[in-house]
């Protein structure tokens, strides 16, 4: 205990540093998404330095579709955090059902315990290692010199064993599922003759597209593989190698540092009795005469002495065996630490291609009613603060010292024709418009954007697109996915025209539901 205390007195800086950086590298792991967010923010907010700051000492053109380039790049920053909050409503059952078909339903990544205990082991290795390394690094260098550069090299030895045993256990974990393909093809794909290739590229949102295909063909569409579909152990390999590298490389260390010091003491001892034999003083007061010698033969002196060397060379020869059990012990301690390493990378990882994706969706939520409510709150707070940056924008733009009347009616209009729910709106027209490219080239019709005369609430939602109408069919269409949170009665009729023509909807059908939902809002505010 008391070498421990002195331990982490001499070395306190070096370990609260460690810990410190493993500690910030886990807090960007575990919130990457909200540092990112945060980063685009603040980069935008910067004084003088900052995007709003720089657009407010530029000049600006208003482009052919009524939006400032630059409240297009703002509203497209946002957009990339707000889209990932854009999911459908059954997007809860989606993910489950997506983990379920990959058979990584019930797995968890690692907690706030694990990884406590993985940089715990990382630093004992590296406390090992220091020991190991530091008589040997530097030999001109200061002991204090020796001692940090023998920290920063037994750190970076620990990070990569950590490194390459978590890729080994992911490694394992795929290797499993892979093994459960090719066993299931053999039972049930072979006999019928069924090639063992993905079908198609099956994502979360489109997990309910191979339903009916056989168990080991909807593993193999979200588990990335080789064309073989075959096991793969090149991390493990490699992991192996230098597992055992550093096992038998501070072992063979040790034990040749314990023979050197096993020599020194010898040397040292030849050299007592050199000096000694040399020493005239010493010489007479061994022949000095004494009442508590006693003379013995001359053949008993030499047994004797044979018999004091040879307690020497045993007790010499028991402390390096003890040595070097204690050497193999601690080797054997380190392997069995990367084992571990190794196993929580195989019980805490994801080999599906959106699993992860699909986890972190479901794991703090029990229902489908919980996610919705939450990805609501998280697209609200973003719609909210990519307004507020807008504004800000635009006034910052306002305040140049040479302004048109025409950009400052320009400006003026924005803050109710270019928000950022219209161009929430013009983004959802144009996913419709990609998903009905052949269509719309086959008819020749022409999209233009949505640019809306009023405030619209468009909080869009990523669903599968639905399937076009035709207008004939009056009696049978609805409202595509895009515009399920659409509010029609805030609409005029040339923005019902351009959403009619875009999801070929009939506009006699479309004003029917305006005006359907015009009563409805009345009969709320009455009651």
């Amino acid at each position: 205990m008391d070498e421990l205390k002195l331990f982490l007195a001499a070395y306190w800086q070096l370990i609260t540093a460690f810990v410190s950086f493993m500690l910030f590298v886990l807090a960007l792991k575990v919130w990457w998404s909200e540092v990112k967010f945060f980063m685009m923010r603040t980069g935008w907010s910067l004084p003088l330095v900052g995007r709003l700051a720089r657009a407010g000492r530029s000049d600006h053109k208003l482009g052919g579709d009524g939006w400032y380039p630059v409240e297009k790049r703002v509203c497209s920053d946002f957009y990339e955090h707000y889209k990932d909050f854009s999911q459908s409503p059954d997007y809860y059952e989606k993910c489950d059902d997506y983990l379920n078909k990959v058979e990584e339903s019930g797995r968890s990544e690692k907690g706030p315990f694990l990884w406590a205990l993985i940089i715990g082991l990382i630093l004992l290795e590296a406390v090992g290692f220091a020991y190991v390394l530091a008589p040997f690094m530097a030999k001109n260098a200061s002991s204090n010199e020796q001692t940090m550069l023998a920290w920063f090299v037994a750190f970076l030895l620990s990070i990569a064993a950590v490194f390459l045993t978590e890729l080994t256990g992911k490694e394992w974990h795929k290797n499993s599922l892979l093994k459960k393909i090719r066993g299931w093809w053999d039972i049930e794909g072979k006999q019928k003759k069924l090639n063992l290739m993905p079908e198609k590229d099956i994502s979360i949102d489109k997990t309910y597209n191979d339903n009916n295909s056989m168990k080991f063909q909807q593993v193999l569409n979200r588990v990335p593989a080789n064309a073989s579909v075959t096991p793969n152990y090149t991390a493990t390999i490699i992991t192996v190698v230098y597992i055992c590298f550093l096992a038998i490389g501070a072992y063979l260390v040790r034990s040749y540092t314990l023979d050197a010091e096993n020599t020194d003491m010898v040397n040292q001892a030849v050299m007592y009795e050199q000096t000694a034999a040399d020493d005239p003083m010493a010489l007479l007061e061994q022949s000095a005469p004494s009442d508590d010698d006693i003379a013995l033969p001359a053949e008993m002196a030499q047994v004797n002495e044979t018999a004091t060397k040879k307690a020497e060379d045993e007790a010499t020869s028991a402390r390096s065996s003890a040595s070097r059990v204690t050497f193999v012990i601690l080797s054997v301690i380190f392997v069995m630490i990367q084992v571990v390493g190794i196993y929580f990378g195989f019980a805490f990882s994801y080999a599906g291609k959106e699993s992860v994706k699909a986890r972190n969706y479901t794991k703090n939520f029990n229902s489908a009613e919980e996610l919705n409510d939450w990805l609501e709150l998280k697209k609200d707070l973003i719609a909210s603060q990519a307004e507020a940056y807008l504004q800000r924008l635009r006034e910052k733009m306002s305040r140049r010292a040479v302004i048109s009347s025409d950009e400052q009616e320009a400006l003026q209009v924005g803050s109710t024709q270019r928000t950022f729910h219209h161009y929430l709106a013009n983004q959802a027209v144009k996913k419709q418009v990609q998903a009905t490219t052949p269509v719309v080239m086959q008819s020749s019709i022409v999209v233009t954007p949505v640019v809306a005369t009023e405030s619209v609430v468009a909080a869009t939602v990523q669903a599968e697109p639905a399937p076009a109408v035709a207008p004939a069919q009056a009696t049978e269409q609805s409202m595509p996915a895009e515009l399920a949170d659409l509010d029609l009665t805030k609409l005029g009729e040339e923005d019902l025209a351009v959403l009619a023509e875009d999801f070929e909807l009939d506009l006699t059908w479309l004003k029917k539901q305006q005006r359907l939902a015009t009563i409805k809002n009345k009969s709320r505010t009455t009651s």
